[in-house]
């Protein structure tokens, strides 16, 4: 189930991203980060009120931390897909696996642990995969958005670390998920009111925005049960697959033109989620006694 809650999240993701892109001419970052989590607080507080769920939790400290890393990582994304062409802007988030399994890497140096040196590999493998689809390129212009995605991904890993620390907490993945869609909604609505200019809504982009709420609730819920249900580096693998998805998307809404390089990148990403779903499932061999 781990696999499917995470396949299930990056495909929410990519439609998410889909929505950012066509709302951009008319509404700006902050607004988008704005509506993507007065959904999460409206569809999750109201269902925790509904079935008498508490919000109140020993651990808002943490929940502030997780929060806050994700938010700024969401914010700093939306900003290098507006800024920055589609491809740059949605690699240079991709490289959250790579720094999480750096991150993993340095803990278990410093505790004295196994290192996971195959879903290393393969996370390496997966995120070439990316590289070969979107084929990025940047320019002089770009090194501040360029900058801002990079460490979005850096965030994005710290978010995921802290996800399943609060899943080893006991904390529901609901609750997670409304105290970020919080954070969201407070950081979007006061960015905008401080840095913004009005917002223009039309049909699209009123539909943009509410798409992007909905899927993003629905893809942050389905993302989190993911991190915190089984092993990081395997659920940050397939998160590659979102990749896959915006492709589609690509082809099929935008009229993006297809290559070569395209289906060798999905193929390297399909491989390299499989890879890792076989790799953690492989049972081990006794010790010797």
């Amino acid at each position: 189930m781990q696999s499917l809650w995470m396949l299930l999240a990056s495909f929410l993701f990519a439609v998410m991203a889909s929505t950012v892109k066509l709302a951009s001419p008319d509404l700006g970052t902050f607004t988008m980060v704005a509506w993507r989590g007065l959904f999460g607080v409206v569809l999750l507080g109201g269902w925790s009120l509904a079935r008498g769920r508490s919000m109140r939790t020993d651990y808002f400290a943490s929940h502030m931390a997780r929060s806050g890393a994700g938010t700024l990582a969401l914010a700093m994304w939306m900003y290098a897909l507006v800024y920055l062409p589609l491809s740059t802007g949605t690699t240079l988030n991709y490289t959250s696996p790579l720094w999480m399994a750096l991150l993993l890497s340095i803990a278990a140096l410093i505790k004295g642990e196994r290192i996971e040196y195959k879903l290393i590999a393969v996370c390496l493998v997966g995120f070439a995969g990316v590289v070969q689809v979107l084929q990025p390129e940047f320019h002089a212009s770009d090194v501040l958005p360029a900058a801002l995605g990079l460490a979005s991904g850096l965030l994005s890993a710290v978010a995921y670390i802290q996800i399943k620390q609060l899943s080893n907490l006991k904390e529901p993945e609901w609750r997670v998920v409304f105290y970020f869609s919080l954070f969201n909604l407070v950081f979007g609505v006061t960015g905008h009111l401080l840095f913004e200019e009005p917002d223009v809504y039309t049909v699209r982009s009123a539909l943009c925005a509410v798409g992007c709420g909905l899927s993003a609730t629905i893809a942050q819920i389905a993302m989190t049960r993911s991190y915190g249900s089984g092993n990081l580096l395997v659920s940050s693998i397939l998160s590659f697959s979102g990749i896959v998805f915006a492709s589609l998307i690509g082809i099929t809404v935008f009229d993006d033109p297809v290559q070569l390089t395209t289906y060798l990148g999905i193929a390297l990403i399909i491989a390299a989620g499989v890879a890792a779903s076989v790799l953690t499932k492989k049972p081990r061999a006794p010790k010797a006694r």
